[in-house]
C-alpha cells in the first residue's frame, strides 16, 4: 500500500462522527425473579442517551439532532409515567389493569440491558429510512436507571431492511 492510500485511509477513519441525544422519563417496574429490592414494584428518574455513528454528510453532519427526536420520543412518550411490565408478568399486570394505569408491555423482563437492546431494536425498525440515509453504522445506547448504574449496548446497523418481525429480530448484532 503506498503511502498516499494509506494517508486516504487514515482520513476516512478519522471521518466517522458519533452524536447523542439524551432523552429522560420516570417509570415503574419490577423483576419478580430477583433476590434483592427490584422484585418489588419501585420507579426510576430513567434517563437515555442515544449515540449514532458513521460517516458525516460534505458539510460535516451527521444527522440532525431533531431526527433522533422524532423518532424515539413516540416511545418515551408511552413508556413516561408509565408501568413496563414483561409479558409474562401476569401478576403485575392484574394490578395494573385493576388500577386503570398507564403501562406498557415488554416482550422480556424490565431489565436495563433489555430496555437499552428494545430501544435499539425500535430505533432500528421506526427509523430505519433515516439511518441508511445518513449512513449510520452503529447505535449505542446507554440507559440509567439510577445515579450510579447504567446499562450499555452497540448494535450495527444492517443496510437490509428487515421484512418481518423474526428477521428484523435477528438483524440485531450486540457486541
Amino acid at each position: 500500500m503506498t503511502a498516499e492510500i494509506k494517508q486516504q485511509v487514515q482520513f476516512k477513519k478519522e471521518k466517522l462522527m458519533k452524536v447523542s441525544k439524551k432523552f429522560r422519563w420516570e417509570g415503574a417496574h419490577r423483576l419478580p425473579w430477583h433476590q434483592g429490592g427490584c422484585q418489588s414494584l419501585h420507579g426510576h428518574s430513567y434517563v437515555l442517551w442515544v449515540e449514532l455513528e458513521g460517516e458525516p454528510d460534505e458539510r460535516g453532519m451527521l444527522i440532525d439532532f431533531k431526527v433522533i427526536k422524532k423518532i424515539i420520543s413516540p416511545l418515551i412518550e408511552s413508556w413516561d409515567h408509565a408501568t413496563l411490565i414483561a409479558k409474562d408478568d401476569t401478576k403485575l399486570k392484574e394490578a395494573i389493569a385493576l388500577l386503570n394505569s398507564k403501562h406498557f408491555i415488554l416482550p422480556y423482563d424490565t431489565t436495563s440491558e433489555n430496555l437499552c437492546l428494545y430501544v435499539a431494536q425500535y430505533l432500528l425498525k421506526k427509523g430505519f429510512k433515516n439511518l441508511s440515509e445518513h449512513r449510520i453504522d452503529r447505535i449505542t445506547v446507554r440507559l440509567q436507571e439510577t445515579e450510579s448504574c447504567y446499562a450499555e449496548s452497540s448494535t450495527v446497523v444492517s443496510l437490509e431492511h428487515p421484512s418481518s418481525p423474526e428477521s428484523f429480530d435477528s438483524k440485531v448484532v450486540s457486541l
